[in-house]
C-alpha cells in the first residue's frame, strides 16, 4: 500500500486516485516539503489527507517552490541585455532626483521622507479647505526637509502637491533599493539587479498580449516576477486576464522593487491630469490596449523610450459600469473588480450626460493581491526623440562584504546607574555651585494610578552681588504643569508660551534689569529654570507642580519621589550631608477600592484612613535623603477595571480616564513556551545598532526561563537560523530589511501547542510593509510579535505598527538611557510569558455621535497580565465605556462605568489627559499608515500648542516664562503659602501614629475574637463601664458582669481609656459591623445635611451651634419629665428611649437599602451602633 504521495497539484490526479487517497487516508506532501526535510532530517510528521485543506496547502506550497526558484535565479549570472536594462532604470531614477534636489540622495533619511509626506497631505487638506496661506507655510518645512534646486511656488496647486508626493515615493524607493547595495556609491550592475528583488529575463515565446492601434516600435520585452506577488497572488478568484499598466520610467525602480501601490487618496484630490480622472474610485487601473496606456507612458530622459507593464490581473466576478463612480474604494458587494465599458454609439444615445461615459475600456481592482507583474515592455511611438545611451556594464558579482565579526563585550545592564543621579540638582550659580537649601515642603495628591506633586523650595542668595542662577531638577517620567517664584515679596507666575516667544521675552527682561524665569525641557527627564538677576540677600521660594503616572509592582501601587527634590549640601571629602533644613510632606490618597495597606518604605509617617481614602503626613524631624520618598498602596481589587471622570470647575469640559490592569486566567505551560529572536542584520543596522541589538538579545536570553524553547533568526535580504550557543559573535546577512521572509517561513510551521513569541530587534526600516503586516495579522493567533527599536534614525512608527498587528508590545532602547534597558527587557519577557488581549479599542458612551472623543493613546496596544494600561479622553457627559478586544480568538467586551466616589471636580485629571495627548502626539501612532500619521501630526500641531498653554503642560513646542518687575519690597509669608495647598480632606479623622499600630492590631484581634459572642451589646457596654471604672477608681458592678473575659477587658481597658468612653467609628470597626465608611460619611451623612461629626463626635468643629444643641438636649430632658405621653401621641413609642431606638432602626433599614452591609443579625448591628452613640 502506498504510504506517501508527493504532488504539487492535486488537480492533475485522477478521480480514482483521489478516492483511493481519501479512502486509505494516504499522506500527501508537496515537493518543497521534501526539499525542506532533506535539509533537516528524514520525512516525518505527516498529516492526514483532507481534500480541501490539502489543495489549499499545496497551492501555497507551489508558490513557495516558485519562491525558491526565484531566489536561485536572482543569485545566478546576469545577461548583458538585462544588465543594460537595469542600468537604464537606475539612471532614469537617479537622474530625475539629481535634476530636482540640491542634496545627494545619500544625504536624506526615510524619516525625513515620511515627515515630508505628512506635511504634503496636510497641505492638500488645507488647500481643499481654501486655506492657501496655511498650505503655503507648510511648504516651507517641506523644502527645508527636501532642498530643491528651484524655489518653491508662492501659491501651491493640487497638481504641484501631487508631484511632490510622487517625488517622496521615488526617494523612498531609491533609498530602500540602495540599502540592498550596501549604500555603495558605485554599485555594479549585478548589485543593482539584485537590489531590485525582481527577476528579469527575455521571454522565449512571442508575446500575444499587446493590442496595438497605432505605430509602436517595441525595443525589448522583459519577463519579470516578484517573489512577494507569487506568494500572495489570489489566482483562485478566477478570470485571470493579462492587462496593461503604464507609468513614468523614473517610477519603475520603485514599481519593480516594491510592486504597484494603491492610490494614497482619491485621485480627484491629487490634481493628476489623466483621461480617467480616477472615475472608478481609488484603485489600480489597467487597460487592454496600448493606446489607452500611452496617456501615462511618458518618454524617458535617458534614451527617450517608454515603459509598459503587462500584468496578470485576477478580475474574478467583474461588474460592468457605463458611468463613472468616483466614490468606490472597493469592488461592489458580490464582485471582485470593476470594468468601465467603452462608450459606443448605442450607449451615447442611452445616457443623457456623455461626460460620464468612458472613452476606453478600463479595469480596476482594489486589492494588491489581485495583481501579478509578468512583462515589462520597452517601446517608442512615432514622434519620440531617440537619445543615445551607452551604460558602463559591470557583470562582476562583487561579493557583499559582511559586517566584521567582533567579540561582543557583555554589559551588566542590571547595574547601570541612572545618569540623572549624577546631575547636580537645586539652585546653582553661574559657576555651577549649589546655593544653600533652607527648606523643602511637599504636597502630594494620589488618585488611583495618578499623582500630582507640589514642591516648595526655599533658597537665599548669601553673596553680596547679584547672581544669575539656574535651577535644575531631574524627574523620572513627569510633566511639569506649574511654576511660581516668590522673591522678596514678589509673586511671579509662569505662563506656557511657544518656545521662541518665551525665550524672546526672557532675554528682553534680562536686558532691562527685571527678574526673569525660563523653564524648558533641556533633556529627557531633566527640567531647568534659568533665574536671572537674583539680588543679594534675596530669599527665593520656588514652587513647581508636576503630574505623573504611578507604577504597579507586585499588585501594589508605588509612589516615589527622587532625592533630588531636597538637594542638601554635602561635603565632597566625606560625602556626607552637611546642611539639612526643614522638610515636610503631606499626601492625600484617593482610591477606587478599599485600601488594604499603606506602607511608607523610607519615612515614619502618621496616617488617617477610611475605606478608599487616606491622608499621610511625615512625622516632624524626618529628613529627605538620597533615597527619596516611597509609599506603597495595596488595594483589595486592583485588577478590576475602573473609570474616573472629572468636570472642569470653570467650563463645560469633562476629562475621563480608564484603568485596565488585567489578570487573565491561563495555563503557564502554554504561554511563552517558544521564543524566537529575530535579529535584523541588514545594512541599516551596521555598526552600533547591531551591537546594541546583540546586547539586548543576550539580556533577553538571561531573563528567559530554562524550559523555554529558544531559537535565533538572523535576517536581512535572506535569513538563517542559529541555535543558542555560548558564542557571542555574530555574522551578518546584509542587504535590505525583508522581515516577511522569516515570518512566512515561521507561519508555515505553527507551534503544535501554545503560542510562539517572536521578538524583533531592528531599526524598523522594513521592506514590503503591507505584506509583512498582513502576515502578522493572519498568524496572530499562534505567533505574537514583540518589537525592540534602536538608533536615533529608527522607524518607530513601523515598529509600533508591527507590534500592534502581531498582538505584542513595543519598547525603544535609547543608548542614552541604558539604566532602563534591564527593566524594559524584563517587561517584554513578562509580557511574552502571559496571555494577551489584542485588537484593543475603546467605545465611549456619547450623547453626541458627531463629536468624536479626543482619546490618548489613539492606537491602543495589547493588554497583558499585571501590566497596566491607562486610556484618557476628553469626552463630554460620559460615564460609561466599553473595552473591545480579542482574547485567544474570542471577542472580549468589558463595560466600565463610574460610581459617585469616582466623579471629581477640578483640573487634575484634565492636566493628565492633556499630557497624555501631548505624549501620544510625540511618541504614539496617530494613524496606521506612516504618511497619514505625519499628516495628522502637522494638522494637530496648533491643537497641541493650545492644549499645552491651557493646562500648563510643557511640550516640544512650549516653555514656561515669567517676567518680574521690581517696584517694591515685600515679605513672603511662606507658612501661609504652604497652608493654601491643603491636601487633608479627612479633617475629622484621628491620626494613627506608628506606635498605635500594635495597639490597633491587638484591638482588632480582640474584637474579632469577641464578635462571635452571643451578647455583643453586653460586651461593648462592659468595655464602656470598664473605662468609667478606670476614671472613677471605684466599682459598683457585680462580679458576674465581667464573666470570664476579665483579662480581655483589661487589655481593652488599656487601649480605649484615652477615648473618653467612646468607640470611635473607624474603618476597622466599620469592617466588623460591615459598614462602608466611605459611603456612610461622604454620601449618606452628606445627603442628610451632616458634613461633620466633629472631632471624636464632639462637634467641636461646629462650636457656634453647640449652645443650640445644648438647649435642645435640655428641652428633651424637661419634656421627658413634663410630658410623659408626648412620644406615644407622636406614634414614636412609649417613651423617649424606644423612640430613639425606632429612629435608629429606620436608619438601619436605609443602610440596608444602600448596601452598606450585608444581611446578618440586625440586632447586633443596631446594638453596636447604639453602643457607639449612647455614651
Amino acid at each position: 500500500q502506498c504510504s506517501l504521495v508527493v504532488a504539487s497539484d492535486l488537480s492533475k490526479l485522477s478521480s480514482n486516485r483521489l478516492r483511493s487517497i481519501q479512502k486509505n487516508q494516504t499522506l500527501v506532501v508537496s515537493l518543497d516539503y521534501l526539499y525542506k526535510r532533506e535539509r533537516r532530517s528524514s520525512v516525518s510528521g505527516r498529516v492526514t489527507f483532507n481534500p480541501l485543506l490539502t489543495l489549499m496547502f499545496l497551492t501555497f506550497s507551489l508558490n513557495d517552490l516558485q519562491l525558491l526558484l526565484e531566489e536561485k535565479l536572482n543569485s545566478g549570472e546576469l545577461s548583458p541585455d538585462v544588465a543594460a536594462f537595469v542600468e537604464f532604470l537606475w539612471t532614469e531614477a537617479h537622474g530625475c532626483l539629481g535634476n530636482i534636489l540640491r542634496v545627494p540622495i545619500s544625504g536624506l533619511s526615510l524619516n525625513d521622507v515620511s515627515r515630508t509626506e505628512g506635511l504634503l497631505l496636510q497641505a492638500q487638506r488645507k488647500l481643499k479647505e481654501g486655506n492657501e496661506d496655511e498650505a503655503s507655510s507648510l511648504l516651507d518645512e517641506v523644502f527645508f526637509l527636501l532642498p530643491h534646486r528651484e524655489p518653491r511656488p508662492q501659491s501651491p496647486t493640487a497638481r504641484f502637491l501631487s508631484q511632490k508626493l510622487d517625488l517622496c515615493q521615488l526617494i523612498r524607493d531609491v533609498l530602500n533599493v540602495s540599502e540592498m547595495t550596501m549604500n555603495d556609491p558605485k554599485p555594479s550592475s549585478v548589485g543593482k539587479y539584485r537590489a531590485l528583488r525582481c527577476e528579469h529575463r527575455r521571454p522565449a515565446e512571442n508575446n500575444k498580449h499587446l493590442c496595438v492601434s497605432r505605430p509602436v516600435e517595441i525595443q525589448q520585452i522583459m519577463r519579470v516576477s516578484r517573489a512577494v506577488e507569487l506568494l500572495r497572488f489570489q489566482s483562485e478568484i478566477g478570470n485571470v486576464t493579462p492587462l496593461l499598466h503604464a507609468s513614468s520610467p523614473n517610477n519603475f525602480v520603485g514599481i519593480l522593487s516594491r510592486g504597484l501601490l494603491l492610490p494614497r487618496v482619491v485621485v480627484e484630490q491629487l490634481g493628476i491630469k489623466r483621461t480617467d480622472y480616477g472615475r472608478l474610485g481609488s484603485g489600480i487601473y489597467f487597460g487592454d490596449a496600448v493606446s489607452t496606456s500611452l496617456n501615462y507612458a511618458k518618454p524617458s530622459e535617458t534614451d527617450g523610450s517608454r515603459l509598459l507593464l503587462v500584468c496578470d490581473v485576477a478580475l474574478g466576478v467583474c461588474k460592468d459600469l457605463n458611468e463613472e463612480d468616483k466614490t468606490l474604494t472597493e469592488a461592489p458587494q458580490g464582485y471582485h473588480s470593476v470594468h468601465g465599458v467603452r462608450q459606443t454609439n448605442k450607449t451615447t444615445s442611452e445616457f443623457t450626460n456623455p461626460k460620464l461615459l468612458f472613452k476606453d475600456d478600463e479595469y480596476v481592482v482594489y486589492s494588491l493581491d489581485q495583481v501579478k507583474m509578468k512583462y515589462v515592455v520597452q517601446f517608442r511611438v512615432e514622434g519620440d526623440e531617440q537619445k543615445d545611451f551607452s551604460p558602463d556594464i559591470n557583470l562582476t558579482a562583487e561579493p557583499i562584504e559582511p559586517f566584521p565579526d567582533y567579540e561582543l563585550v557583555e554589559e551588566d545592564l542590571e547595574n547601570v546607574k541612572n545618569p540623572l543621579k549624577r546631575i547636580k540638582a537645586g539652585l546653582l550659580d553661574s559657576s555651577g555651585q549649589r546655593l544653600p537649601l533652607q527648606a523643602v515642603h511637599v504636597k502630594c495628591k494620589l488618585m488611583d494610578l495618578l499623582s500630582q506633586v507640589i514642591i516648595f523650595q526655599k533658597y537665599t542668595n548669601q553673596s553680596s552681588v547679584p547672581i544669575e542662577a539656574k535651577y535644575v531638577f531631574p524627574l523620572d517620567s513627569a510633566a511639569v504643569c506649574g511654576f511660581e517664584a516668590f522673591i522678596n515679596g514678589k509673586h511671579v507666575v509662569g505662563e506656557v508660551k511657544e518656545k521662541e516667544t518665551a525665550r524672546k521675552e526672557y532675554k528682553q527682561a534680562i536686558a532691562k534689569g527685571h527678574g526673569a524665569y525660563l523653564m524648558d525641557q533641556s533633556a529627557p527627564d531633566v527640567f531647568t529654570i534659568s533665574v536671572g538677576n537674583l539680588p543679594p540677600g534675596a530669599t527665593v521660594l520656588i514652587k513647581v507642580t508636576f503630574v505623573s503616572e504611578l507604577v504597579v509592582e507586585n499588585g501594589s501601587i508605588l509612589f516615589s519621589l527622587p532625592g533630588s527634590v531636597a538637594p542638601w549640601q554635602k561635603s565632597s571629602a566625606l560625602n556626607e550631608t552637611t546642611q539639612v533644613g526643614e522638610f515636610t510632606l503631606d499626601m492625600s490618597v484617593e482610591m477606587p477600592f478599599e485600601i488594604l495597606s499603606l506602607t511608607c518604605i523610607t519615612h515614619q509617617v502618621k496616617i488617617k484612613r477610611m475605606d478608599c481614602k487616606a491622608v499621610v503626613s511625615v512625622l516632624p524631624g524626618q529628613v529627605m535623603g538620597s533615597d527619596g520618598f516611597q509609599m506603597s498602596v495595596t488595594l483589595s481589587e486592583v485588577h478590576l477595571p475602573r473609570m474616573w471622570v472629572e468636570k472642569h470647575p470653570d467650563k463645560d469640559s469633562q476629562a475621563c480616564m480608564l484603568v485596565f490592569y488585567p489578570n487573565f486566567e491561563f495555563d503557564s505551560s502554554s504561554e511563552g513556551s517558544e521564543v524566537v529572536l529575530l535579529l535584523d542584520t541588514s545594512e541599516s543596522m551596521k555598526g552600533e545598532s547591531l551591537q546594541l541589538a546583540q546586547k539586548i538579545a543576550l539580556q533577553v536570553l538571561k531573563n528567559l526561563k530554562n524550559d523555554v524553547k529558544i531559537n535565533i533568526v538572523l535576517f536581512g535580504t535572506g535569513w538563517y537560523k542559529i541555535w543558542k550557543t555560548d558564542n557571542t559573535s555574530c555574522s551578518s546577512v546584509g542587504g535590505s530589511t525583508e522581515l516577511w521572509r522569516p515570518l512566512r517561513a515561521l507561519s508555515l510551521l505553527p507551534p503544535s501547542a501554545g503560542v510562539r513569541n517572536l521578538l524583533l530587534l531592528s531599526d524598523g526600516h522594513i521592506q514590503n510593509a503591507a505584506a509583512t503586516l498582513q502576515l502578522l495579522r493572519d498568524n496572530a493567533q499562534h505567533s505574537r510579535l514583540f518589537t525592540c527599536g534602536f538608533s536615533s534614525t529608527a522607524n518607530r512608527h513601523m515598529l509600533r505598527a508591527l507590534a500592534q498587528a502581531g498582538g505584542g508590545a513595543y519598547e525603544f532602547f535609547d543608548s542614552k538611557a541604558k539604566h532602563t534597558w534591564a527593566e524594559k527587557v524584563e517587561r517584554q519577557v513578562k509580557r511574552m510569558s502571559s496571555p494577551g488581549c489584542s485588537s484593543v479599542s475603546v467605545k465611549w458612551q456619547q450623547f453626541n455621535p458627531r463629536a468624536p472623543p479626543v482619546q490618548a493613546p489613539k492606537q491602543l496596544n495589547s493588554l497583558f497580565n499585571d501590566c497596566h494600561t491607562l486610556v484618557y479622553g476628553f469626552v463630554p457627559h460620559c460615564t460609561q465605556a466599553t473595552l473591545l478586544g480579542d482574547l485567544r480568538g474570542q471577542e472580549l467586551q468589558t463595560m466600565v462605568s463610574t460610581t459617585e466616589l469616582q466623579k471629581t471636580r477640578g483640573t487634575f485629571l484634565h492636566k493628565l489627559t492633556a499630557r497624555a495627548l501631548i505624549r501620544d502626539y510625540e511618541d504614539g501612532n496617530l494613524d496606521i499608515t506612516e504618511a497619514e500619521h505625519e499628516g495628522k501630526k502637522a494638522e494637530l500641531k496648533s491643537f497641541i500648542i493650545d492644549l499645552s498653554k491651557e493646562f500648563s503642560i510643557l511640550s516640544q513646542f512650549t516653555s514656561f516664562v515669567a517676567i518680574e518687575e521690581r517696584p517694591d519690597d515685600g515679605v513672603i509669608d511662606i507658612p501661609k503659602l504652604i497652608a493654601e495647598e491643603d491636601v487633608d480632606f479627612l479633617p475629622n479623622i484621628t491620626w494613627t501614629l506608628p506606635e498605635d499600630k500594635e495597639k490597633v492590631k491587638i484591638f482588632l484581634l480582640i474584637l474579632h475574637m469577641l464578635w462571635n459572642c452571643s451578647e455583643v451589646q453586653d460586651f461593648l457596654y462592659a468595655i464602656y463601664m470598664s473605662n468609667q471604672l478606670y476614671k472613677k477608681k471605684f466599682s459598683f458592678l457585680p462580679e458576674y458582669s465581667f464573666w470570664g473575659i476579665r483579662l480581655l477587658l483589661n487589655i481593652c481597658h488599656s487601649i480605649t481609656a484615652e477615648w473618653d468612653g467612646y468607640w470611635e467609628l473607624t474603618v476597622e470597626l466599620g469592617k466588623l459591623i460591615k459598614v462602608n465608611m466611605d459611603v456612610f460619611v461622604n454620601v449618606f451623612l452628606k445627603n442628610k445635611g451632616i458634613h461633620s461629626l466633629g472631632e471624636r463626635s464632639s462637634l467641636v468643629s461646629v462650636s457656634e451651634r453647640w449652645h443650640q444643641v445644648k438647649k435642645a438636649v435640655d428641652w428633651v430632658r424637661w419634656a421627658d419629665r413634663q410630658y410623659l405621653y408626648a412620644c406615644s401621641r407622636l406614634e414614636l413609642g412609649s417613651s423617649w428611649e424606644p423612640s430613639i431606638r425606632r429612629l435608629l432602626s429606620l436608619i438601619t433599614e436605609q443602610f440596608h437599602r444602600m448596601n452598606l452591609y450585608s444581611e446578618g443579625d440586625q440586632k447586633d448591628h443596631l446594638s453596636l451602633i447604639w453602643a457607639t452613640k449612647v455614651p
